[in-house]
């Protein structure tokens, strides 16, 4: 799947003789939708979580995972990309807590699948 960075931020933490550098960033792509009478693209904006060890300047570490389609609005996926900068959320724990909220996401594609269907 294609996606590019949209936006993002960058946290960094000490741990005993580690550095830990952690990037959130906002990513989209395109999602194609029926909206009841023609297939209509719709950008959907994912997060990547990139976590980087490094003990002095040497790289020990890369834990990298990303989850696209959270929703098709960006405001909504950067305030989760700041607030997961925030609780300093891991890579491995982005997609179970993504998962714990994909009723309410989902919902918003199911919105602008409407919105197309009237615009149309």
């Amino acid at each position: 799947m294609y996606y590019r960075k949209v936006n993002g931020y960058i946290s960094t933490r000490e741990a005993e003789d580690r550095t830990i550098f952690t990037r959130y960033s906002v990513i989209v792509s395109e999602v194609e939708v029926f909206n009841g009478k023609e297939q209509v693209k719709l950008p959907s904006y994912g997060i990547e979580v990139l976590e980087e060890v490094f003990e002095g300047e040497k790289r020990v570490e890369v834990v990298e995972e990303k989850v696209a389609n959270v929703s098709p609005y960006f405001e909504k996926v950067d305030k989760l990309a700041q607030l997961f900068k925030e609780m300093q959320v891991s890579p491995i724990h982005l997609p179970e807590i993504l998962d714990d909220m994909w009723e309410d996401l989902i919902r918003d594609y199911d919105i602008q699948v409407k919105l197309h269907k009237v615009a149309i």
